[in-house]
């Protein structure tokens, strides 16, 4: 409301002003009288200030609301985006499409604003000049306003015509940049045939096309512009010659004359910009039903139905099988296993494409083509996902800051409740209070933004602690450290600790030094090739292996 009580104010304000024009105009060359100008001069002073504080507000509230806009927007874009199924990561990193729409999305709050300026502002504009042309001369106004309305229609029907993109030419230049790119691939084959004669004259008729193009479209711009000009300065001279019959005759005065040319030289402009509104709105269009179109995606869907808050942590995988839309072949094929609670298991031989296939199994992200997981007797697809994630924590190797504060890094997401107590208890089991002690204010530490900075066996340290204080039953180790990683006693010790009395599911190409390790399953071309109960003999095997090779 107050947006529109200031453009209203702008408006009124705008179409006061030719009456003050015709105020000072008369009191100068009619009653000839200095006070009465000066009078009429501070009014059109104060007509201003008010229309700057008016402006001043137009442009406050209007970009306040449109800036909460993109906030709502970007905020729909990233819960849109964090919902998405797994399967639509890779296409979005793939097509840069990310960025691409955070680009469109700050593009529309920056020219909402001005759209709704052209719409509202220059439309009250452009009623109170008409009103106050009734109100100058109510005989010449209607004139007035048409021709002006016509000419400009006029420039900016030929501006659009003129920069219209002439399809001949762009279709050529389309040519031109295929055969040119062909020439390139094929050069070996050219210059073996000799064939840069012929390629040279094929590319130079394909440019002549493009001139021709060029030239069509100069001719018609030299025809458009020099008519346009004529037709508008006709309609000038005409109005010219009505108005000085009607000055000789006596039907207007000078003083009505420059009211009336003031107001016409005001309503240019925003007749201007409503005619060119169309042609930036459907521009814009594309670029709205871009963004509307990936928020209208289908987020991920939790088909479960059953609540488990603590489970025991047995797997059980049954002859699962995965493909994903990229590849023929399966990632995953007859993957056929049993996993007991408590059980620590190595996953090793895999493919990045294979691990990650087969956690985001094991997390539900993804659906296995056929066959079935079931965690402690249950289906998976059955599990409530919230239900099913609360049960599991999950360390990688690619780990990054989720938080500004190290307390925050520890206790995150749904461990927001977790008391200091808590996360100090978690920092020391995890090694991680060694360096937090040294820290400026201890846990409540601001890190990555400021000097302070954490090295990658300090982060893993905080990922460790976060696992303790989520207290999971199911545990998967993502790349942990291997014995070639330089001090990495702590981080095994502390890993030690943390896989006590959980199901641990470890994916390393190196066969970890820890103390309980029950079983190693080979993955090779998405099957289990071998399922060893015996990790010394697994390590063994290897080595001979190597030994032989």
């Amino acid at each position: 409301m107050l947006a529109l009580f200031a453009m209203t104010t702008m408006a009124a304000a705008l179409a006061s002003l030719p009456i003050l024009i015709k105020q000072i105009l008369e009191s100068t060359f009619i009653d000839k009288d200095p006070s009465l100008m000066q009078t009429a001069v501070l009014a059109m002073i104060a007509l201003f200030i008010i229309r700057g504080i008016a402006s001043y507000l137009s442009i406050f509230t209007v970009n306040k609301a449109t800036g909460k806009l993109g906030i709502d927007l970007r905020l729909d874009f990233f819960n849109k985006l964090l919902t998405l199924p797994v399967s639509q990561y890779s296409h979005l990193n793939k097509n840069n499409e990310i960025n691409t729409l955070i680009s469109n999305i700050h593009q529309i709050t920056q020219t909402t604003p001005r759209y709704i300026t052209i719409i509202t502002q220059d439309s009250l504009a452009i009623i109170g000049l008409i009103i106050c042309t009734l109100y100058l001369n109510q005989e010449f106004s209607l004139l007035l306003l048409l021709v002006t309305s016509f000419v400009v229609l006029v420039t900016q029907m030929t501006h659009s015509h003129l920069n219209r993109p002439d399809q001949e030419s762009l279709l050529a230049s389309k040519n031109l940049i295929q055969h040119l790119s062909q020439s390139i691939a094929h050069h070996r084959k050219i210059r073996i045939d000799g064939g840069q004669m012929y390629e040279s004259q094929r590319l130079g008729k394909i440019s002549e096309t493009i001139y021709h193009a060029e030239m069509q479209q100069a001719i018609v711009k030299a025809i458009a512009v020099p008519a346009g000009q004529i037709i508008t300065a006709l309609i000038l001279t005409a109005v010219i010659y009505m108005v000085a019959l009607q000055v000789i005759t006596g039907a207007l005065n000078l003083h009505e004359v420059g009211a009336l040319i003031s107001v016409v030289l005001l309503l240019i402009l925003p007749i201007q910009r409503i005619a060119g509104l169309p042609k930036q709105l459907a521009h814009d269009q594309k670029i709205i039903e871009t963004i509307f179109s990936f928020l209208d995606q289908a987020s991920e869907h939790d088909t479960g139905i059953i609540s488990i808050p603590h489970v025991s942590g047995k797997f059980v995988f049954e002859q699962v099988r995965f493909c994903s839309d990229i590849h023929a072949t399966p990632i995953l094929n007859h993957i056929n296993f049993t996993i007991k609670p408590g059980e620590v298991t190595v996953f090793t031989g895999y493919t990045a494409e294979e691990k990650n296939a087969l956690i985001n199994l094991i997390l539900h992200l993804q659906q296995p083509a056929s066959g079935r997981i079931l965690l402690d007797d249950h289906p998976l697809a059955d599990i409530q996902l919230n239900n099913l994630h609360a049960n599991i924590a999950m360390l990688t190797e690619d780990d990054y800051l989720l938080d500004e504060k190290i307390a925050g890094n520890i206790a995150y997401g749904t461990m927001r409740c977790a008391n200091e107590a808590k996360i100090t208890t978690a920092a020391h089991a995890s090694h991680a209070m060694e360096f937090i002690r040294h820290m400026p204010e201890g846990l409540q530490t601001q890190i990555g933004k400021t000097d302070t900075t954490i090295n990658k066996q300090q982060f893993r340290q905080l990922a460790i602690a976060r696992a303790l204080v989520k207290n999971a039953p199911i545990l998967i180790l993502d790349e942990i450290p291997t014995h070639e990683e330089s001090n990495p006693g702590n981080l095994l010790s502390a890993l030690e600790k943390l896989m006590q009395n959980r199901t641990t599911l470890i994916f390393n190409q190196h066969i970890p030094q820890l103390k309980k390790i029950d079983r190693i399953v080979v993955l090779e071309n998405g099957c289990i090739t071998e399922s060893l109960k015996e990790p010394n003999n697994f390590q063994a095997k290897k080595e001979k292996q190597a030994i032989s090779n």
